[in-house]
């Protein structure tokens, strides 16, 4: 969406071996969270990362997209034993990323479990220059949204079930070391996103988790469900060792958008924006207050 608040679609395409031309993209796609990267080597292409549940199995699909066009064309779709039920993933370069995997079970009943115990069996996996997967951070409770910092230096994850936001520092190897956390009362964090220019992080989340898993479960069949959500913002403190102030900006009785799973910043015209989506809407929210928020 840009500042007039047109909404571009964008189409999925493939290049066909044979005639070497762009063809409709032929995988299954069925996308949950995703990820773009800007590298200022090239500011005319952007890198799209789709966690994509296919029904071969979970997998992150690539993309390229040329600034200008209306097409994304598919890079390539990478899967592994160690990918078994991603959430969302975060890019650190045009090969490279992060992605959360939530839980360890994979059966219903055990997920279940595993949510409702807040067992902290979640981990987070690395994707790297060699092709390979590992794991880059393990025991978290439902590690959910990730995102980075604009230096890359810091890695974010919604861990759910704690609730908390953590802070890690990635290593040369790729692994994750813990460096902070910040802990919420009746808040669940889902997702985060970085204002690259200030370093502060949206944090979009619910405040009363059990209507959000009735809304989850009767949505498809009708539902008077509406689970009531909100959006913290961590500012980074004067020193880094001391984690972040957490500040209330926005809070709804789920009427606004129901389910609401995620916030990120707009700047328009010199205006932030607050953009509300939900993983259960066919739209988003445009929030502001006064000329800043």
């Amino acid at each position: 969406m840009d500042e007039n608040n047109n909404i571009l679609a964008l189409h999925l395409v493939e290049i066909d071996r044979e005639s070497n031309r762009a063809v409709p993209f032929t995988q299954e796609f069925r996308a949950h969270g995703f990820d773009i990267y800007w590298d200022s080597l090239d500011p005319t292409e952007l890198t799209f990362m789709f966690v994509n549940h296919q029904r071969t199995g979970d997998g992150i699909s690539i993309f390229r997209h040329k600034i200008g066009t209306k097409y994304l064309q598919h890079v390539k779709t990478v899967k592994s034993p160690l990918l078994y039920a991603p959430n969302d993933v975060v890019a650190m370069s045009r090969g490279t990323f992060y992605a959360t995997n939530d839980m360890r079970s994979t059966s219903r009943i055990m997920r279940q479990i595993e949510i409702f115990f807040g067992m902290a069996w979640g981990h987070i996996v690395y994707y790297g220059h060699e092709g390979m997967f590992t794991t880059a951070a393990a025991g978290i409770s439902y590690p959910n949204g990730i995102a980075r910092s604009a230096d890359g230096n810091t890695i974010y994850v919604a861990a759910s079930s704690e609730p908390s936001v953590n802070m890690f520092r990635p290593a040369s190897d790729g692994t994750l070391v813990l460096v902070g956390k910040t802990v919420f009362k009746d808040f669940v964090p889902d997702n985060v996103s970085v204002d690259t220019t200030t370093g502060q992080v949206l944090v979009s989340g619910f405040l009363n988790t059990f209507e959000m898993f009735r809304y989850n479960h009767e949505v498809l069949s009708g539902t008077s469900a509406r689970p009531a959500a909100a959006v913290r913002r961590l500012r980074p403190l004067a020193y880094p060792h001391k984690g972040f102030a957490v500040e209330n900006v926005l809070a709804h009785d789920g009427t606004l958008l129901p389910a609401t799973t995620m916030a990120t910043l707009q700047n328009k015209r010199g205006v932030q924006r607050i953009l509300l989506g939900s993983v259960m809407a066919d739209h988003i929210a445009i929030c502001r207050a006064g000329s800043r928020i």
